[in-house]
């Protein structure tokens, strides 16, 4: 969360390193405070852009500024939930060809030979 006297806040912006966002956010705030109808709305505004318009300000204000971290949790969830579930759900997938594997060693190893001959012909399908 921005606090209200941050640059980002008063664009109406949330941090970020992009100088044409700043760019955008300053022109989209004008439309809401024109200098001939609020002088000191438009005071603010001009001071903030300007205060990250200068070389280095805009990267120390972004560094400067609280870090969201619900927002930040809720991208990340995004991002790899779905990549977890389809992991999860593969894991769970090998896990049982793994036991049918195992299963079916264990049933060929209580085979005798005659059973084994007849399974492999063809002859003697369970």
């Amino acid at each position: 969360m921005t606090q209200p006297d941050e640059p980002f806040a008063v664009l109406g912006l949330a941090p970020t390193l992009e100088p044409a966002a700043v760019k955008r956010a300053y022109f989209a705030a004008l439309a809401r405070h024109p200098p001939h109808e609020d002088p000191e709305g438009f005071r603010r505004l001009r001071d903030a852009y300007e205060m990250l318009s200068r070389p280095g300000a805009l990267a120390v204000a972004y560094l400067a500024s609280p870090v969201d971290v619900r927002k930040l949790a809720d991208e990340a969830r995004g991002r790899f939930d779905a990549v977890l579930e389809r992991a999860r759900e593969a894991a769970l997938v090998a896990r049982e060809r793994e036991e049918l594997a195992t299963q079916f060693q264990e049933r060929c190893a209580r085979l005798r030979w005659e059973e084994a001959l007849r399974a492999c012909s063809g002859g003697g399908r369970d």
